[in-house]
């Protein structure tokens, strides 16, 4: 049996796959990139590894520790609406929950004609199980077996491969959703089936339903994709226990566990969730409290925030319109990333995004067939980047194409140059990430003028101290690998999976022994899930929590419960919660009554973590970009102004040396710039600070 010497992180983005290669034996680090295969991700992927095997000396797949992956694919599905069709079952008399949802609309709340988000299921695959559980779980009505296995023939004769089951109360009895699936499995043989019981079981119909049809509609493509791709690393070599897919918390779960079912909606943040490790990773490097992420990629532009307790995180939220009801970093998303196409629309204003040129055929300078002009093609023209040092020089970008693309459909149009064309377009892709910044560090209560942005992704670099500047944040942090470092990120975290149980207990002192037996009859569920994925169980460590409120309210606030034996854990819950309610709200009621809605626990399997390595002296970090040394001198227009601004390969930039802005960053996988105003230091972790001159 060959050492395990290998871990590798690959993030699938819209534009590139990116791939992080640890060797566990000396702790060096690699990055590489290669053209992520839209039609075929998993295609893109074992490039990846090819050009890995090629370029990284006694790389072998056999030698794999773990295969750690991150992916778009189920939000891409999303939001461009190419999910599977799903058919779902409700108790009779409530299909009408699909219409209604939860009353909320899209958009300008005062606008009529605004609606709810398209519900993913058709209306005539909406069907009503003749059944009801009480409030308490006691059986009001038994299952019409013969009208359920009608159901399962009329979505055998209708093609449907994924169904969602959410009855109501099952949460508290999941007995009839079983018995369904039963009659289900039974009549239409390979039928994906879904159950609110297992994948769900906490109160709140529409939020479970939303999550339900997210998880049945999205399934299908997910556990097709992990299939194939498993297959084809295992006929390479890798075997298939230490593959794993990141989740949307943050953590990382085996193969086994999305092919086994139940698990896709847990996936709707996957890429993005990768760089918030990655920063929680470097939070300790930079010296700094509080890290807010800009993540930009090829499509789209990632913000999330990160503080010496972590990274934010939420129990519910939405992705394209659609609530989703299960634990994710609180990741903010918006179309402006690289490939953003950019317009003139017909009364003559610059419109900005959120269209993107994906990969294929991608910006115009790429020269595959896009016409539209991109971020990138303004980049290029501004003088940003060098057309011959594209990816270290392993792909040319045509600055002519770019040009015209620009003059055609923005510069033309509007009467200006094409260079006053492509420096608006950078200023209006700018002011709209630092509005979504601002925006999220209101509604978190954060504090800009203290906080540190840290610049990744592909065109994070490029763009970060623009961003910065609009928004009033003086310092910026790029990490030695920024444009991969969601695949950096992965290297950087555990297993992780969520498991939660309403069950509602007032919190009194003649609870205790009823809140113990609720946690440890949820943690054997997750010791029983996580051992069944291959694990040990004395590997999995279980992190109690609750979702608690104040008798008579309609939402909860999530606490830390103590992990085990504690005094008097009704009384500690309470003051927690209470402490908690004011620093959330202002105020609290310390004459009501506690309850615990729902139990939380947070199971976890620690893997080896990627840790960042002290600089070496000639300025290289581990793992950072390599190179002939060259330094030259490139034209740029930056503030209105064209500045003679000198470009050095980052490698040559050693710890503590100090360069004044205007001036140019490069390394294979990315390239920062420096706006006059502004100045870069290396630290000595490699990580690249910008600091603003201005008050």
């Amino acid at each position: 049996m060959p050492a395990k010497r290998w871990r590798i992180g690959v993030d699938v983005g819209g534009t590139f796959t990116d791939l992080a290669v640890l060797d566990t034996s000396n702790g060096e680090l690699s990055v590489h990139k290669v053209p992520t295969t839209p039609r075929d991700p998993s295609a893109g992927v074992l490039d990846g590894l090819r050009q890995v095997a090629q370029e990284r000396a006694g790389f072998d797949l056999a030698e794999l520790e773990h295969f750690l992956h991150g992916t778009t694919i189920t939000t891409n599905a999303l939001i461009e609406k190419n999910y599977a069709p799903c058919a779902l079952l409700v108790t009779e008399g409530h299909r009408g929950a699909v219409q209604v949802q939860d009353q909320q609309r899209q958009g300008n709340l005062f606008d009529i004609s605004v609606g709810h988000p398209d519900s993913l299921v058709d209306e005539r695959h909406v069907f009503e199980v003749p059944e009801r559980t009480g409030a308490s779980g006691e059986v009001v009505r038994a299952p019409d077996t013969a009208a359920v296995a009608a159901i399962g023939a009329r979505l055998a004769a209708a093609g449907i491969g994924s169904v969602a089951v959410c009855l109501l109360f099952s949460f508290t009895n999941p007995a009839h959703e079983r018995q369904v699936r039963d009659i289900l499995a039974e009549q239409a043989p390979g039928l994906r089936i879904s159950l609110s019981s297992d994948v769900l079981p906490r109160i709140r119909e529409w939020p479970r339903i939303s999550t339900m049809l997210l998880n049945a509609s999205l399934e299908p493509l997910l556990v097709d994709y992990v299939h194939t791709l498993g297959e084809a690393l295992a006929s390479r070599g890798v075997e298939f226990r230490r593959a794993f897919l990141m989740e949307s918390n943050g953590g990382l779960m085996p193969f086994s566990a999305v092919i086994g079912g139940g698990r896709a909606v847990h996936t709707l943040l996957s890429g993005p969730a990768a760089a918030v490790q990655g920063a929680v990773t470097m939070l300790g490097t930079v010296q700094q409290d509080n890290l807010i992420t800009l993540d930009i990629g090829g499509t789209s532009a990632d913000i999330a925030f990160v503080s010496g307790n972590g990274a934010l995180e939420v129990t519910e939220g939405r992705l394209a319109g659609h609530q989703i009801y299960v634990p994710m970093l609180d990741v903010s998303t918006i179309g402006a990333g690289g490939g953003t196409i950019s317009r003139v629309t017909p009364d003559g204003r610059l419109h900005v995004g959120p269209e993107s040129a994906g990969a294929d055929p991608g910006p115009a300078c790429y020269g595959r067939g896009g016409t539209l002009p991109t971020t990138t093609d303004a980049d290029l023209v501004l003088g940003l980047l060098d057309p011959d040092y594209y990816l270290g020089g392993r792909m040319r970008v045509d600055p002519d194409l770019a040009r015209a693309a620009i003059t055609e459909h923005v510069a033309a149009p509007l009467g200006i140059s094409a260079e006053a064309a492509a420096a608006a377009m950078l200023q209006v892709n700018d002011v709209h990430m630092a509005d979504a910044i601002r925006v999220f560090a209101a509604q978190k209560g954060i504090d800009l003028a203290t906080s540190t942005l840290v610049a990744c992704g592909g065109a994070g670099p490029l763009h970060a101290a623009g961003v910065a500047a609009e928004i009033g944040i003086r310092r910026v942090s790029v990490p030695p690998q920024p444009a991969t470092f969601s695949a950096v990120g992965l290297l950087c975290t555990d297993v992780l999976q969520d498991f939660v149980q309403t069950e509602i207990t007032t919190l009194a002192p003649e609870n205790d022994a009823v809140i113990a037996r609720h946690f440890e009859d949820l943690e054997a569920r997750a010791v029983a899930a996580l051992t069944a994925q291959g694990f040990a169980p004395g590997d999995v460590h279980c992190h109690r929590e609750v979702d608690a409120r104040y008798a008579g309210q309609g939402f909860e606030l999530r606490l830390d419960a103590p992990d085990g034996p504690a005094a008097d854990v009704p009384a500690l819950l309470t003051k927690l919660f209470h402490d908690l309610h004011r620093r959330t709200y202002g105020h609290e009621a310390a004459a009501e009554r506690v309850e615990v809605v729902s139990y939380r626990v947070r199971a976890e399997v620690p893997l080896p973590r990627y840790q960042p390595r002290l600089a070496e002296p000639d300025g290289r970090a581990a793992g950072g970009a390599g190179g002939a040394a060259r330094q030259a001198v490139r034209e740029v227009l930056a503030k209105g102004t064209r500045h003679a601004t000198p470009v050095l390969l980052r490698r040559d930039l050693a710890p503590g040396q100090q360069r004044a802005g205007p001036l140019i960053v490069e390394q294979p996988d990315t390239t920062t710039f420096v706006p006059p105003g502004w100045s870069a230091e290396c630290d000595r972790y490699g990580n690249l600070n910008l600091s603003s001159e201005e008050a």
